[in-house]
């Protein structure tokens, strides 16, 4: 776990940054999906389950959290790095969820406020937060945060590897519920058990099983109630957080037989693509220079057009949210610095309609990517 004196130093390196750009409050939210809701964990390690809550941190003065109801405000009182929580009244949330936020900016007479909504804040809430805040200031925040979570800490690195190992473990727990006749929701069931008996937080599957392979939502699984048969393929995607909310990601094709040469090579194309890609993955190049590596190699393979104006999206960071940026694109002008995390997953797609790809993580050291997956890059087969 992150440490209380960790997330303390986030906040005063916060204000520091606060003091240096004239911002006399830190006003943040989060939504409660697994992309959006890091937020609140980093800076506070509070663990948002349901709807959407919110923080103010000022300049000098407590730190204030505004959870939606008792059980947040219990939850944040005991495990929470605040030094104040106000539940917003059951009348306000609903209808006018930023009044109470914006009583309190006026209270320590913010003049500057620095906001972060997220990609999942309400538009509800901006509403009422723009109707309350009169002739408060507001600048965007968001990107220093970005960037500022962009670099993880040692302490961070720590828990992200243990979710790599976690993942892993889980998919050798669901491959043994993966044979012709079973069917393909039981895996799911069993592996999920074991996940959460190891110590996951949060899970999220993505699974498939047809003719020709191609990722499918899990809600569609549950809806077929598959059974699995001889020369079907079966994808299985798992980004499950660790203990401590950190996630990773495992892309994984399997084939219930021999599987087809074509599939073979296109995934070789896509191992050439990623590890060219990750070699380039050092200190001070652009983003965009992993993307147009791994586009080049697919190309020279013969699964790209070469006269694409840019790169492909090949895969994101990941932390306390299971996607993060930078996105891996050809118009990604973000430089690489040590700390930062890269899944990658380029996508091979032929003309019978199959996607082929994986997922490997790396994380950018002072001169070179760290390779964290361990799993081989293979179809496997059953």
């Amino acid at each position: 776990m992150i440490t209380r004196d960790e997330i303390k130093q986030r906040q005063e390196h916060l204000r520091d940054v606060m003091t240096k750009e004239g911002i006399d409050a830190l006003c943040v939210g989060a939504s409660a999906q697994i992309d959006t809701r890091g937020l609140l964990r980093y800076l506070i390690d509070y663990y948002l389950p349901v709807f959407e809550e919110y923080l103010v941190i000022p300049r000098q003065g407590p730190v204030v959290f505004f959870p939606h109801d008792g059980c947040g405000a219990d939850h944040a009182r005991a495990f929470g790095v605040v030094d104040e929580v106000r539940p917003i009244p059951d009348r306000e949330y609903a209808t006018d969820p930023a009044k109470s936020i914006v009583s309190f900016l006026k209270e320590i007479a913010c003049k500057t406020v620095g906001t972060a909504w997220g990609r999942g804040i309400s538009s509800g809430f901006c509403i009422s937060f723009r109707s309350h805040i009169e002739d408060i200031k507001d600048r965007d925040f968001s990107t220093v945060l970005e960037r500022m979570r962009m670099i993880k800490s040692p302490s961070e690195i720590k828990l992200i590897k243990e979710a790599v190992r976690l993942n892993e473990t889980v998919l050798d727990r669901y491959l043994k519920n993966i044979a012709v006749g079973r069917i393909d929701m039981e895996a799911v069931c069993d592996a999920s058990q074991y996940a959460l008996q190891n110590g996951a937080e949060d899970l999220y599957w993505m699974t498939s099983s047809s003719e020709i392979p191609a990722i499918g939502f899990l809600a569609t699984s549950r809806r077929r109630h598959h059974i699995l048969n001889r020369g079907e393929y079966h994808y299985v995607v798992l980004e499950h957080s660790c203990s401590g909310g950190y996630f990773s990601e495992i892309t994984q094709l399997i084939s219930l037989g021999k599987p087809k040469n074509g599939y073979i090579e296109a995934l070789n194309a896509v191992t050439a693509a990623q590890k060219e890609a990750a070699a380039a993955i050092r200190p001070g190049i652009q983003v965009s220079r992993i993307a147009d590596i791994a586009h080049k190699v697919l190309t020279d393979y013969g699964y790209r057009d070469e006269d694409a104006s840019l790169s492909p999206c090949i895969g994101h960071s990941q932390g306390l949210d299971a996607w993060e940026p930078p996105q891996i694109s050809g118009d990604e002008k973000m430089t690489v610095k040590p700390g930062m995390r890269f899944n990658l997953h380029p996508v091979v797609v032929l003309p019978d309609g199959a996607k082929i790809t994986s997922c490997i993580s790396y994380m950018s050291t002072e001169d070179e990517a760290e390779l964290l997956s361990s799993l081989p890059a293979e179809i496997i087969v059953v």
